[in-house]
């Protein structure tokens, strides 16, 4: 593929829409989206030096440029777990937002490149019952995620009392203001990532390397489905507490490819399988509504992360204390796709902590922490190997682990 000459077309904010209608999937990031599309419009112009080949014209039409770059949001979410906190009913919050920035062939619907970004922020609400959280306390959290702001809680209500659209813009706004900020805002490292985007580094658009599949085992579905020793992963249930199979694989793969870009600078086409992405345009071009089915390329190289199981067990125990281990337990292959399996490896993750005997404690939220750390510890590993790490993940050899990662690197050019 000649991409000499070409341009990038920058078409805003869009969102995949493979299971439902945004205006369910997305409640809070719809009410947000007038603030985050102005925050990266101007941030984009006032950064366009880093990017000459960027294009920020309007168009009356998305496919108005040789490659199209997009952010699409692809999760909104809020995990709430009932906990007992000195000696009263607490809501334990996790507010979690995924997304990509895609770069794609107008004409063909080819994806070309993908980054995934995430981020996960949780809240504590003493004495308060989870269903008791308003929706404007909602909305407000996720408005401080995407601007990366930490606002005390004892200024809510200044917030609050306004409405919605106005609290979002103030906290857009507050976005300057460093004495509220805790971290770099998610929204800014997406715009980052779009000015980093340039076709001349996209070196070699016919070569793919992605998630494969994502693969639940018996044990592990049954346990996660709550139809074993444990009540069902509750940060995955549907409107009828059912658990969903497809929303934890798709997490998988978003937490896989992320670890995995940022070790090593090199995006991997994710975990989607059955559907084409479909994006919904949401910025202002005479054919945003219409809905764009893109083409994930086949993959050369790919991983299959195969979910085995998980496992609790009591440690020790005193009259006020107990101490717990929980083991997450995974297989990650290593395929030329479609042709056969080229290497793989058995590792485990065991996590251990004292709590009170009288504290309600979620299994699924340190199951779900152990596996995301075998993932994180695998890719680390690839690029900075560790014997201890080794000898407490998995029973491979340190000859054979590193036949393994030169396997991997030899195939993906790394």
């Amino acid at each position: 593929m000649n991409l000499f000459g070409d341009y990038l077309q920058y078409s805003g904010l869009s969102y995949v829409s493979q299971e439902a209608d945004i205006e369910i999937a997305y409640p809070n990031t719809l009410k947000i989206e007038d603030s985050l599309i102005a925050f990266l419009s101007d941030d984009l112009r006032q950064n366009k030096s880093k990017n000459p080949e960027l294009s920020l014209e309007v168009s009356k039409t998305f496919k108005d440029g040789s490659y199209q770059v997009i952010v699409a949001l692809d999760s909104e979410n809020i995990m709430n777990i009932e906990s007992i906190v000195e000696d009263q009913i607490s809501c334990v919050s996790t507010y979690s937002l995924s997304g990509q920035v895609v770069v794609f062939n107008a004409k063909e619907l080819q994806i070309v490149s993908i980054k995934p970004y995430a981020i996960n922020r949780r809240y504590l609400d003493k004495g308060i019952n989870c269903k008791n959280i308003n929706k404007k306390t909602q909305l407000l959290r996720f408005a401080q995620t995407f601007f990366g702001l930490e606002i005390p809680k004892n200024q809510y209500e200044n917030f609050l009392i306004l409405d919605d659209s106005q609290m979002v813009k103030q906290i857009k706004n507050l976005y300057t203001d460093s004495k509220f900020i805790y971290e770099k805002a998610f929204i800014k490292k997406i715009s980052n990532e779009i000015l980093s985007t340039n076709l001349s580094s996209i070196s070699n658009t016919n070569f793919f390397i992605g998630i494969d599949d994502v693969q639940l085992g018996k044990l592990a579905l049954s346990q996660m489905s709550g139809e074993k020793e444990f009540i069902n992963n509750n940060y995955f249930l549907d409107a009828n507490n059912n658990f969903k199979q497809q929303a934890y694989k798709v997490w998988i793969g978003q937490e896989f490819s992320k670890w995995f870009s940022e070790s090593f600078n090199l995006p991997l086409i994710p975990y989607v399988k059955g559907k084409a992405l479909g994006l919904k345009i949401s910025d202002k071009y005479e054919d945003a509504n219409e809905l764009l089915n893109l083409r994930l390329p086949n993959l050369d190289f790919g991983f299959v992360i195969n979910i085995r199981g998980f496992k609790k067990v009591k440690l020790d125990e005193s009259k006020l204390r107990e101490a717990y281990a929980w083991a997450a337990f995974s297989k990650i292959e290593f395929h030329n796709v479609g042709i056969k399996k080229i290497t793989e490896i058995d590792l485990k993750y065991i996590h251990t902590q004292e709590v009170n005997k009288n504290q309600t404690f979620d299994d699924w939220d340190t199951f779900n922490f152990s596996q995301n750390k075998i993932m994180k510890d695998y890719v680390s590993n690839i690029d900075t190997f560790d014997k201890k790490w080794l000898k407490q993940a998995s029973k491979m050899s340190s000859k054979d682990f590193k036949k393994h990662v030169n396997y991997i690197k030899k195939n993906i050019r790394l």
